[in-house]
Parts: structure tokens; sequence; C-alpha cells
């Protein structure tokens, strides 16, 4: 090798303070990929955050029909006073009807209150019993 050679591969290799850079620098990737690969090998974890994800939005979704029935009972009570003071006024009869009409939408408000638990108690029971049947079917 003549000396410009050696000058310029001396000038190429690096130095001491590089190398530990670079090796600092491929440390740091490295542990990077080992915690990104160590989350999804965790699979009860990724299970567990899918599951609160889809707990929060059922929470979501039934506030939402709780304010939209609430709303829609306002609006009832509403016209109900109204068709009630109405109805007073023009005598007795009209006034039973529309008491009537108002403890029947009573009752089917209630009653759809009622199956909306009832949903709720069933999805309940079949989740318990998907757990039994899956621990009937590891201890085989």
């Amino acid at each position: 090798m003549t000396a410009e050679s050696q000058n310029k591969h001396a000038s190429e290799s690096p130095t001491p303070e590089q190398l530990r850079e670079r090796v600092e620098h491929t440390r740091e990737e490295l542990g990077r990929t080992v915690e990104e690969l160590a989350a999804k090998a965790d699979v009860k974890a990724r299970a567990k955050e899918k599951a609160g994800d889809a707990k929060a939005k059922a929470q979501d979704k039934a506030d939402d029909a709780k304010a939209k029935v609430q709303e829609a009972m306002g609006h009832s009570r509403a016209r109900l006073q109204d068709s009630t003071a109405h109805a007073a006024q023009r005598g007795p009869v009209p006034a039973l009807v529309v008491a009537a009409a108002a403890v029947l939408v009573w009752l089917q408000v209630r009653r759809r209150q009622q199956q909306g638990g009832k949903a709720a108690q069933s999805v309940r029971r079949l989740q318990g019993a998907a757990r039994c049947s899956t621990r009937g079917r590891r201890s085989r």
C-alpha cells in the first residue's frame, strides 16, 4: 500500500468514538424492537385491552340510548300535560281518555326498560355458559 492509500483508508475507518455511537444506537434500536415484540407476544394483555375497548364502546352506546329515551320521555310528558290541560277544559270524559293514554305510555316505557334489563341478564348468562363450556374442553 502506498502512503496515499493508507491515509485514505485511515480517514475512512471510523474513530473509536464513532464506533461507540454506532453501538449505542444499535442497542437502542434493538431494545425498542424487543419491547415491541414482547408487547405483541403478550396475548393476555392485548385481549384485556380489546375487552376494555369493547366495554367502553358498549357503555357509550348505552348512555346514548338512555339519553334518547329520557329526551323522548320529556317530550311525551310535555305533550301529555298540554293535552291533559286541554281535555280538562273540555270536560271529564276527554280527561279520562288522556289519563288512560298516559298510563298506557308509561306502561309501554316501563316494559321496554325491563326488556333492556332482561337482555343484559341474557348476555351475562350466555357469557357464563361460554366460560363453563371452555373450561370443560380444557379439562378433557
